[in-house]
């Protein structure tokens, strides 16, 4: 049925309400305390509800008042028509995470995987075993428009500029270790040291430059860097056996370190660190099964 809006206009919830009561009751009095109204309003409403229906709702009696056919006639679907906007706007159905069967797609960096990925898996694991992630590679000049069709719910990484209804919120701190092969002994790394070495850098730019290497060039010094890529877990594997350094976020690092016998340092500039946060549009503000999304994953940054 098309909906005729010039009509509807004509026509407020309020007075919705007050026809409801208004049949129930049969009586402007009762219909007043009701809803709470004055009695010179509640007959103004039905004053509005005879204009406008053509019909006047209620009639006198020699006892009291009646509702007339027509009311009678259309008190079903006034009633279901209320229902159903108080079913759509205020009693949406709780998400259940046991008995869900959903997919969630994420874009993140293989970092980001590593580090919050183990939490989230295991909380998933226990408390929604029909929900699924699937985590695509991050492409931070398209992920924004990812986001705007719908291709992609989430994405985690640092900040970027983005528009007023891309919604953030912040999920850990992270800063940068120095990694080195376990064959160094070394608890601290020198300056001169660290420009000795080669370096593995990961950029997302596709290049040799780094936060770092901006840090070293304020200071006049530049560093070797021999192998760039776009892959953070690539890196522990590259320095194992070899005599090459490379600065990671330093959760992943001691992951990395703890299963793989590398050594951590710390390093020997100042390089800031950095703020991982989840992105999302709008849109899925207010989805219960989203909102569940977005907590899990805040759980599982407060358990790293």
């Amino acid at each position: 049925m098309t909906i005729d809006y010039t009509n509807l206009r004509k026509l407020d919830l309020n007075l919705l309400l007050a026809l409801d009561v208004l049949i129930e009751e049969a009586s402007v009095t009762k219909a007043a305390e009701r809803l709470n109204m004055s009695q010179s309003s509640m007959s103004h409403a039905l004053k509005r509800l005879r204009s406008l229906l053509g019909d006047p709702i209620l009639i006198r009696t020699s006892r009291d008042m009646e509702v007339t056919p027509y009311a009678r006639e259309i008190s079903v679907s006034i009633r279901q028509a209320l229902t159903n906007i108080q079913g759509a706007l205020f009693e949406r159905d709780p998400f259940n995470p046991n008995a869900a069967r959903e997919d969630f797609r994420i874009a993140a960096s293989d970092y980001v995987e590593a580090t919050l990925g183990g939490n989230l898996l295991q909380q998933l694991t226990n408390r929604a075993p029909g929900v699924r992630i699937r985590v695509s590679n991050l492409d931070r000049a398209t992920v924004l428009d990812a986001l705007d069709d719908n291709s992609v719910d989430l994405f985690i990484d640092v900040d970027l500029p983005r528009k007023s209804w891309h919604v953030k919120q912040d999920l850990y701190q992270e800063e940068f270790v120095c990694v080195v092969d376990s064959r160094c002994a070394a608890t601290e790394i020198s300056l001169e040291d660290y420009l000795k070495r080669s370096h593995v850098l990961v950029s997302m730019r596709n290049d040799f430059h780094g936060a770092a290497d901006q840090v070293l060039a304020q200071q006049q010094h530049t560093r070797n860097v021999i192998w760039s890529t776009t892959h953070f877990m690539a890196v522990p594997f590259l320095i194992i056996n070899s005599d090459c350094m490379a600065l990671l976020p330093k959760r992943m690092a001691q992951k990395c370190a703890r299963s793989m016998g590398l050594t951590l340092l710390p390093p020997p500039i100042d390089v800031v660190g950095f703020t991982v946060s989840m992105f999302w549009h709008q849109r899925n503000n207010n989805l219960p099964e989203h909102q569940w999304l977005r907590n899990q994953l805040m759980e599982a940054a407060r358990t790293l």
